[in-house]
């Protein structure tokens, strides 16, 4: 028995012995390199005309939604900005800020609310300030008209529903919340026209659109009402909304085009026109999804997410095909197949694509042709994310 405690106690002490040994030069290895300084974030590369912000709901945890950035060229993860509690976002005019509307409550999930707007640097994807808002933003799904900029840059524009309707109004130099504009009431989404520097239009129950002036201190100077532009009974039109200029096209569930020029004082209303061919072939093709639409200004062509079998009630359902028409002439030059699209834009530069969502994956199309050309695909872009959005391109038309 001695032998044997003498045999195991000489193990342990080389095994003491080694394990010292091997920490000693662990020890001498770690001293030798540099102590790491945390410095914050590395900056993003200089944006892209392609750089694309998916603006993803979480929908399955609400609490923790959140914009995903993504090289629309590369189909590169680039980084995240977190929204909280169902955010919405836009990207400044400039492209170097991006917005967010958000909640925070004490619980996460309850408790006491306080609704802000938040302004990230959109290189380095931190924070730069916040403005408290009245509890009353939309916590809706993300349309693009939910919160907007000013054409002028100086002022944001936030969606309020409790469910009454009206918008606050936030002066982005001031850092300040300024007012809320309730001659809004009754009517839905913000619609900024290139040509009102610190005005919005917005969608009215009766089918007409109210447009609303603001002063240098962000108090409303001026509204007026225009004439219906559609039938809220027989042709109810989508929200969402795309221009070229002034002039803004809308699509109604029917499958009918509508336009109006919101630049003036007084908004003109053009001629609707139908998206389907006149001999009927078209019979029970729909348009369907949320942000639904995208025009590139440069070529005036506008792209829609159609689906056959329209009923009442379909006008949610993904994209069967998308149809390109000329806007000039009214004219479908190009359907596609619709990979399932919920929502959709286009860039506005030289080389343009075609960027399209199913609530996941984003397809990447190029759109210089006539009919978009897929390119790509990024599997995985968000949970449950309805608006891709790309950079903001100096010199895009309006």
């Amino acid at each position: 028995m001695s032998a044997l405690r003498a045999r195991t106690r000489a193990a342990r002490v080389g095994g003491w012995a080694l394990c010292a040994a091997l920490a000693a030069a662990a020890g001498a290895s770690r001293a030798d390199l540099p102590v790491e300084e945390l410095k914050g974030g590395t900056r993003l590369p200089p944006a892209t005309p392609h750089r694309l912000y998916v603006m993803d709901a979480a929908f399955n945890h609400l609490v923790d939604s959140r914009v995903n950035l993504y090289d629309g060229d590369s189909l590169k993860f680039l980084g995240l900005v977190p929204t909280s509690f169902n955010g919405h976002m836009t990207v400044s005019n400039d492209g170097k800020d991006i917005y967010v509307m958000t909640s925070y409550y004490e619980r996460l999930n309850r408790g006491k609310r306080i609704d802000v707007v938040e302004a990230w640097d959109a290189e380095a994807l931190t924070p730069k300030y916040e403005v408290a808002i009245p509890e009353k933003r939309a916590q809706a799904l993300n349309y693009r008209n939910y919160l907007r900029q000013s054409t002028d840059g100086g002022l944001l524009f936030v969606q309020n529903a409790t469910p009454a309707t009206s918008v606050t109004v936030v002066d982005l130099k001031t850092r300040k919340f300024t007012d809320e504009v309730t001659a809004t009431a009754g009517c839905w989404s913000i619609i900024v026209p290139p040509s009102r520097p610190r005005g919005f239009a917005s969608i009215c129950g009766d089918g007409a659109l109210l447009t609303v002036d603001l002063d240098d201190s962000g108090k409303p100077s001026g509204q007026q009402r225009s004439k219906p532009l559609f039938d809220v009974e027989k042709d109810p039109i989508f929200t969402h909304t795309e221009n070229v200029g002034d002039t803004f096209y809308f699509v109604s569930y029917q499958g009918n085009v509508y336009s109006a020029d919101i630049g003036a004082k007084d908004v003109t209303l053009g001629e609707s026109w139908s998206l389907l061919d006149k001999s009927g072939k078209d019979r029970g093709w729909r348009p369907g999804g949320y942000n639904l639409l995208a025009v590139n200004r440069a070529n005036k062509r506008l792209y829609v997410g159609m689906h056959p079998n329209g009923a009442e009630g379909t006008h949610k359902t993904p994209a069967a095909e998308i149809w390109v028409y000329d806007l000039t002439t009214r004219k479908r030059v190009a359907r596609i197949p619709g990979q399932g699209a919920l929502s959709m834009s286009v860039s506005q530069d030289d080389k343009p694509r075609l960027f399209t969502i199913d609530g996941g994956n984003v397809n990447v199309y190029d759109a210089a042709p006539v009919a978009p050309v897929l390119k790509g695909a990024i599997k995985g872009a968000g949970e449950t994310a309805l608006q891709v959005e790309p950079q903001p391109w100096a010199g895009a038309a309006k």
